[in-house]
Order: C-alpha cells, then structure tokens, then sequence
C-alpha cells in the first residue's frame, strides 16, 4: 500500500467507522428489476410504494451511511403515474413532497456503459426517495459529532417522503396530472416561473444579517464552475437589492457552486447547484460578522511547534447550524507555534492540525469557541509499521485481501485505526500511527461473518518503525 492510498484510508475510517459505529458502512448499493423489497423502517404506506410494477430499479446511499431509498420508475402513460401518486398519498407522514423537474431524465445507476445512458430503456420518467430515520439521526443528529455539519442536513427533521417526476422527453403529460390535496408540490422548473425562463437556470436569493435579519442590500451572489480538482471559476454575479433580494436568469446548463458575500459579513457556500437541465433554485440565507481564533501547538513537553498546518472545520455559526466558508480557513504555525485564522463566524468549530509524523493529542470531539484566543493544541509524535502478507506456504495470499489496524481497546469511538486493500506483491507501509496498542489482522473480500483471521497485537511507540510478518488464514466455507 503507498502511503497516499493509506491516508485516504485512514481518514474515511477515522471520521467514519469509529464516529458512526451503528451506521452501516455500504457503498452506494444498485438492485435492478422490481423484485418484491420488505420494508425497513420507512414511514407506513412507503413498502406498497417501492414495489409499484412500474418499478425499474434502485439504489441505495449515501455511501458510508446508508437508509436513503431511491426507487426508479419508468411508466407507459400519465393514468399510471396518477395511480402511482394515489399510493404516494396514502403514505402516513407529516409532509409528502411532489417535486417537479425538467426532463428527461436517464439514470446513470441502470446504465452497462456511456453509450446505453440515452437508451429509451434507461428513461426514467420519475422516482420515490424515502429515509429509514434511524439512518438519517445517526448521520446529521448524532450529537457527539458535528462532521456533517456541512450538509444541508446537518440538525434537520428526517426528510419528507418524495416523489420526483420529470417532465419532457417521456409519456407523462404535467396538464394531465391529478394531484392530492395532501401533497406539497415544488416546481424545479424555470418554466414554471415565466416562460421567458423557459429554456436557462435561474437562481433567485434572499440575504439578511443572521444577527439582527435585517436584508443586505449589495451582497454578491456568485455562480463558480469547477475547472479542476482544486480550483474554481467565477462565471456569473449578481448583487441584492434594498430588500436583500437577487436574481440570476439564463444561467447556461451545468453544474455550479452557489457563493454569497458582503462586507463586513463572512463569505459563505449556499449550495451546489445542478442545472444539467433548466433548474429553478430558491434560497434564504444569512451571513454572520467576522470573529478569530488564536492559539499555540506545542509537544507533550510543552515546546512549541513550527509548521503545523492548522485549520478550521465543521463550523457551526450562531445560529446552531453549518455555516461553510468559501475558501479555506487553514494558517501555518510561526516559530513560536502560534497561530491565528481569521473570517470566521461566531459559534463553534473543530481543528485539524496535520504535521509530518505528528499526530494530534487532543480529542476530534473537542469544539472550540468562535471568538477564542487561549486554544491549546497538544501533538505527539507517531510510529510505523511496514512487512508483508504471507500464506502458510510464504506467498501472497490469492484475491483481493484487506489489512485492518484496530486499536486494542473495546471502546473504539473517536479513535485511530486503518483499512486498506494489500498490495500486489503483499507488502504494505503504514506511517502517521498514533502511540497505542493495536490489533493486526486480514482478512479476504468478500469475506463471510464467521470468519476467524490471524492477529497480532503491537504496541507502538512514538518515533519507532515495527516489521512485521502477517500470516494470512485462509477462508473455508462452511456447508
């Protein structure tokens, strides 16, 4: 394993396995057909939904989370999206959402190749999203963690059960649809606004001071397209009115990142914006005034440290919700180990300090104040731990193998730990390990629950590299 690949590794299992132990850790999971589904936990009525004949497929997210059903249908006339919208109502929830969009629409997930995607037997002509609760609880109201706090559904009610339809290119006709009293239906469609914004975006915003919700007239609001993996472009711009209110029509189709700021107030993300077909977006938003934080980085012997990366995230502004800066918020520390980050919202945040073979002492469950200038961050030193994976026979073990780095401990919330696939030639290099006890094992993929792998406890030690020679147990099925 290289070490870029390790790191990656490293940190989807830190903030994940070991912040959300009872979440499951799937990928995006894709079943086509419409083999009969149980149900597992939707809100009553949902089960009778997601198994409509009519149903092509579906695929379930977010990944490394779970509980977010989306079920495809592609139906042959208006009469049988009616029907479908008959079952939807009968849902027993407090809300039940009809969202309007352009289409048509082709799902990626029921493609074999990118040349099928536009087949007539990939249209989807509309679909039903429903949550398992405790999926969405574990994921945006876990309130010992806060790194969804970027999300827009960080601190939010379970999503309402919803039904997307897409209109042009398939056999619903939106004039011939017969709409329940109980459904909330949210037009997507610049259309729908006027029909001189029929064919681009549009993007209408409301800005107010989150202090005082007062509007902001001359607030920017930006649309930025992405040029690579790490920069932006600005292409449009628009600035409010009196009323803290701004308009952008005949924004050309794709995929952008809404921007909102003003002086004197903190720059903040509002959204991304899909417009890969004309999309009517809507928002409020409020901006905050400027705070700081400072404070110092030193070793368990109180010496300070230089050219520690230091920066603000999972920032929660005053209102108690996410409050995502534009840009990042990151200093490096002066000879004295000093450091201060400026632009940020009063409320509260995290720290992620990344130093070469340096690890941070603190707990990733601490939160800091916005303002504050007495932050103290402790870091210690890390070890390594390189070999080899061998079979009985001193090989490399056959098919794809998987080396995990637990910590010894029972209670493993919060904690370090490393899980990656071995390399071909068996070997594998872990640096950056925190000082601790650790469990090493294998273990084959896909790998059944019974399983017993071989294992070995270290302990590692600041500043020292470990061999080691891992012995893998072979998998043997049961009858």
């Amino acid at each position: 394993m290289n070490g870029k690949r390790i790191k990656l590794i490293v940190l989807i299992i830190f903030c994940l396995i070991f912040l959300f132990p009872k979440v499951g850790m799937s990928l995006i999971e894709v079943f086509h057909g419409n083999d009969p589904i149980g149900d597992r936990g939707w809100a009553p009525g949902s089960v009778e939904m997601a198994n409509l004949a009519t149903r092509t497929g579906y695929w379930i997210g977010p990944p490394f989370g779970g509980g977010e059903y989306h079920f495809l249908y592609r139906c042959e006339s208006t009469d049988e999206f009616n029907q479908a919208l008959k079952t939807f109502a009968a849902i027993g929830a407090h809300k039940l959402e009809l969202v309007v969009r352009n289409g048509p629409e082709y799902n990626f997930w029921l493609k074999e190749n990118e040349e099928e995607l536009s087949k007539p037997e990939n249209r989807i002509d509309w679909t039903f999203t429903v949550w398992v609760p405790q999926n969405w609880n574990s994921l945006y109201n876990n309130p010992r963690s806060f790194f969804s706090s970027n999300h827009p559904n960080f601190k939010k009610p379970v999503a309402a059960p919803r039904v997307d339809v897409y209109i042009g290119g398939g056999s619903i006709v939106w004039e011939d649809v017969k709409i329940p009293k109980n459904l909330v239906v949210i037009d997507k469609r610049p259309g729908s606004i006027s029909p001189k914004f029929a064919s681009k975006g549009l993007v209408r915003g409301k800005v107010f001071d989150m202090a005082t919700g007062e509007p902001i007239a001359g607030a920017q609001i930006t649309l930025a397209k992405r040029e690579d993996n790490r920069n932006w472009k600005e292409v449009m711009h628009g600035k409010t009115d009196e009323q803290g209110f701004c308009q952008i029509p005949k924004i050309p189709l794709g995929y952008y990142e809404i921007r909102v700021g003003a002086e004197g107030y903190v720059p903040r993300k509002q959204a991304d914006y899909n417009n890969k077909r004309p999309e009517y977006h809507q928002f409020n938003l409020g901006l905050a005034r400027p705070f700081y934080i400072k404070g110092i980085v030193t070793d368990q012997a109180g010496n300070p440290i230089e050219g520690v990366n230091i920066s603000a995230t999972n920032i929660v502004g005053p209102n108690g919700f996410g409050y995502q800066c534009v840009g990042d918020r990151a200093v490096i520390t002066d000879k004295q180990g000093r450091f201060e980050i400026r632009s940020l919202p009063k409320g509260m945040m995290s720290i992620r300090c990344r130093g070469k073979s340096l690890h941070l002492k603190n707990s990733i469950f601490e939160r800091y104040s916005i303002p504050s200038d007495q932050i103290r961050l402790t870091m210690t030193g890390t070890g390594t731990i390189r070999g080899k994976v061998v079979n009985k026979d001193g090989k490399r073990p056959l098919g794809e193998i998987h080396l995990n780095i637990d910590p010894a401990s029972e209670e493993r919330l919060g904690k370090w730990g490393s899980s990656g696939r071995l390399s071909e030639d068996g070997t594998f290099d872990i640096s950056g390990i925190p000082p601790g006890e650790y469990i090493i094992g294998t273990r084959p993929n896909p790998s059944r629950s019974y399983y017993k792998p071989n294992t070995i406890k270290i302990t590692v030690e600041a500043g020292k590299t470990y061999e080691l020679e891992i012995i893998h147990a072979e998998q043997k099925l049961r009858r």
